[in-house]
């Protein structure tokens, strides 16, 4: 009798080693959803501008290391462009993985952009932009490695194109 509970014992560790060995690996995303900050007083929103803000200096966002198995994802960011066309209060309100969401606010925050105009006078004016993310790592295949992408540049992208909200 004293051989069972040693046994059980073995056979959990065996079937714990099975499983551990037959899990593929990836990476498990952390989704953000958010709601957008409230608007501040004296910001304006991207529609009620006479002249919309323009980058003037874009940014792209690093595909994060973590997620080298995880293939694409978003992430949407709203901000602030301050009359000086610098980047105020980003705010992650969606994204596939909260490392997408850090990246891209890092990024947003280098950009600049000539300022929104109200009777001819900048103003702030809130805006979202979307930033898509492609894996630099290439496509999983079986054993850990990766293949290359066709087409796909070198290091990874992120598209972005900027939205209202």
């Amino acid at each position: 009798m004293p051989s069972r509970p040693r046994s059980w014992r073995l056979i959990s560790l065996v079937a714990a080693a099975i499983a551990g060995c037959a899990s593929p690996g990836y990476v498990t995303e952390h989704p953000v959803d958010s709601p957008a900050p409230a608007l501040k007083p004296g910001v304006y929103n991207f529609t009620a501008v006479d002249v919309r803000p323009v980058a003037t200096h874009e940014v792209e966002p690093d595909y994060p290391p973590e997620l080298g198995s995880i293939l694409t994802g978003k992430a949407l960011v709203v901000f602030t462009v301050r009359t000086d066309g610098k980047v105020a209060d980003p705010a992650v309100v969606e994204a596939d993985d909260l490392l997408f969401g850090e990246s891209a606010v890092q990024a947003i925050l280098k950009w600049r952009f000539r300022p929104a105009k109200v009777h001819g006078a900048p103003v702030e004016c809130r805006m979202t932009l979307p930033f898509v993310f492609t894996s630099p790592y290439g496509y999983p295949l079986e054993g850990g490695a990766a293949a290359d992408v066709p087409g796909k540049p070198e290091g990874g992208s992120a598209q972005t194109s900027v939205e209202s909200h």
